[in-house]
């Protein structure tokens, strides 16, 4: 279970409510740029309870899981910090899930900018035809589509409806893979992008639930 953040969406007065939530939205963001899909994702499930996701499975930072508690087996989630666990689903309010789908969607936000710099800075020492490869036409198109993507994404996560927010989530997901494919080889070594793009994926599909899911 993770702990001790108050629901934003409950509280007295809208637009506290709302600055509240542009607060956190931000926090989640910066966590997962900073320090990782974990690190997004155990600001985003502050104060869930691990049977509130809609489905059968759950995904935790591997530090939030409860002792005793199995885990379900899967190498590229390890490397990223992530445990996946089986629930007793449970029904929940609706805006349950919208808060959580948008944190979420905030903390991924975070680890696709940090993939977009990563793949910057790939092409960048990189050269192709005498020159570096971040400044061919297809690659600037590329980079030029997924930042306004970006700015999509960060705007409507403050104003979608649900949705909207699994429009978005899915989004996050094309992007995360447009930029592995930029970083090629390189991004299944080191800091593996591309293993973080899928990890990143499955998350959002054990935690933001599809149309009838809920």
């Amino acid at each position: 279970m993770c702990h001790s953040r108050p629901n934003p969406y409950l509280q007295k007065h809208p637009s506290e409510a709302e600055e509240t939530m542009r607060e956190i939205i931000a926090e989640c963001e910066s966590a997962g740029h900073s320090h990782g899909l974990a690190a997004g994702l155990a600001l985003a499930l502050a104060g869930v309870d691990t049977d509130a996701a809609p489905g059968p499975f759950a995904a935790l930072p591997a530090t939030a899981v409860p002792a005793g508690t199995p885990v379900l087996a899967h190498p590229m989630a390890a490397k990223e910090g992530i445990s996946f666990v089986r629930t007793r689903r449970r029904h929940v309010p609706a805006e349950l899930h919208t808060g959580i789908a948008v944190r979420l969607g905030a903390a991924r936000l975070g680890t696709t900018q940090r993939l977009y710099e990563r793949a910057v800075e790939h092409l960048s020492a990189r050269t192709s035809g005498g020159e570096p490869t971040v400044r061919k036409q297809l690659v600037q198109g590329v980079l030029a589509d997924t930042h306004v993507g970006l700015e999509v994404a960060r705007r409507g996560l403050r104003i979608a409806g649900h949705a909207a927010l699994t429009d978005l989530h899915d989004r996050l997901t094309a992007l995360d893979w447009e930029l592995a494919k930029l970083l090629g080889a390189s991004g299944y070594a080191g800091e593996h992008a591309v293993a973080g793009a899928f990890v990143s994926r499955l998350a959002a599909n054990c935690w933001v639930p599809r149309d009838g899911a809920a």
